[in-house]
């Protein structure tokens, strides 16, 4: 394999300076993150690494238009000029199921709490949010990989964070305040009374599965355009669960796959490039562990056997980003025998 790119796309550590290397000295038991941010040349991604990617596979134009709308790629009458009956032209945002927890005065996101639900429990939510926001003219769309894409006529885009930017942490406001924020906010305190006794939630439960307690909108601010479809001779072969992604792969005329349960099934697909999408929060495997728990399973079935990987010539490059840090190593990089250990995230903070 020539080049491997590893996205850890829902751990981020805290912006305060003292506040982010206090937590990413406490991550233990991850031996090949260590090793990268060692031996690895490291870039900031001021941001993101979802305006970085595009360029990567050809189209950085991209990094610009709305992640709404490349997610809606595959679904033609997304991006219509407004909704059946109405002239007003749609803001169309990524809504992405989520499990919050109420606090006294705060809510929390685990990383546990960002849910992808299965084909036939969204063809369910969005029928039924037809019937129950119909007046509205607002719709919501089943995309890829168990998200939505939300329409919403008349309420602007606003600014609004990537919930995986907030998994693991406590939130003062969920959405943004002000008086362009305002329509957005109703709605979604209509949509969290409607979720509270949906009876999804109930065979959830009887499931042992997190209850939805709202859907999060993002990625409405960018560019708002249609992208053009392009047919690239070799793409990178894609792995893993996200709606922006097989967007972007999609309008590249290709498609990706479900997240490998280890490095060998990325390495025996056969692939001369590979980008892999693994989130903390798929690695967690009961209510008892935490993120720190779940990052060492990452780096036990992802990040050491690649780094491996590299050592031994089976794959020429790897590229590991992580809290909006892009670290590349290659083989070469691993005789820099002089550079200092790094321990836990600090390589990454």
């Amino acid at each position: 394999m020539r080049e491997l790119v590893i996205v850890i796309p829902d751990l981020y550590l805290p912006r305060e300076l003292r506040g982010a290397t206090r937590e990413a000295e406490a991550f233990a038991n991850v031996p090949g993150i260590e090793g990268v941010a060692r031996f690895g040349r490291r870039e900031s991604l001021r941001r993101g690494w979802r305006a970085w990617l595009p360029g990567r596979v050809g189209r950085a134009e991209l990094a610009e238009v709305a992640p709404a709308c490349i997610a809606a790629a595959g679904l033609d009458a997304s991006l219509a000029s407004g909704a059946p009956g109405t002239r007003a032209v749609p803001t169309h945002w990524i809504a992405t199921a989520v499990h919050l927890q109420a606090g006294l005065t705060r809510v929390h996101l685990e990383h546990r709490g960002l849910l992808r639900l299965a084909a036939a429990e969204q063809a369910r939510l969005a029928a039924d949010f037809a019937r129950s926001f119909g007046s509205t003219n607002c719709t919501l769309s089943p995309l890829p990989c168990g998200e939505f894409l939300l329409e919403t006529p008349g309420i602007p885009a606003v600014a609004t964070l990537e919930p995986a930017r907030c998994a693991g942490g406590e939130l003062d406001e969920l959405m943004p305040t002000g008086s362009a924020a305002a329509p957005l906010r109703r709605l979604l305190a209509e949509i969290e009374m409607w979720l509270h006794t949906h009876t999804l939630n109930e065979a959830r439960r009887l499931r042992g599965e997190a209850p939805l307690t709202a859907l999060w909108p993002w990625g409405a601010l960018g560019r708002i355009v249609r992208p053009e479809r392009h047919t690239q001779a070799e793409m990178p072969l894609a792995f893993g669960e996200d709606a922006w992604l097989a967007g972007l792969w999609r309008l590249q005329g290709s498609t990706g796959r479900a997240s490998p349960e280890c490095f060998q099934e990325v390495l025996a697909a056969g692939a001369r490039e590979s980008v892999l999408l693994v989130g903390v929060g798929g690695q967690l495997r009961s209510e008892r562990e935490t993120a720190a728990d779940a990052l060492a399973r990452l780096d036990e079935r992802f990040v050491s056997p690649a780094l491996q990987a590299v050592r031994g010539g089976v794959v020429a490059g790897l590229t590991l980003i992580l809290n909006d840090a892009l670290v590349r190593v290659h083989r070469a990089s691993l005789r820099r025998f002089w550079r200092r250990a790094v321990s836990g995230l600090t390589g990454f903070a």
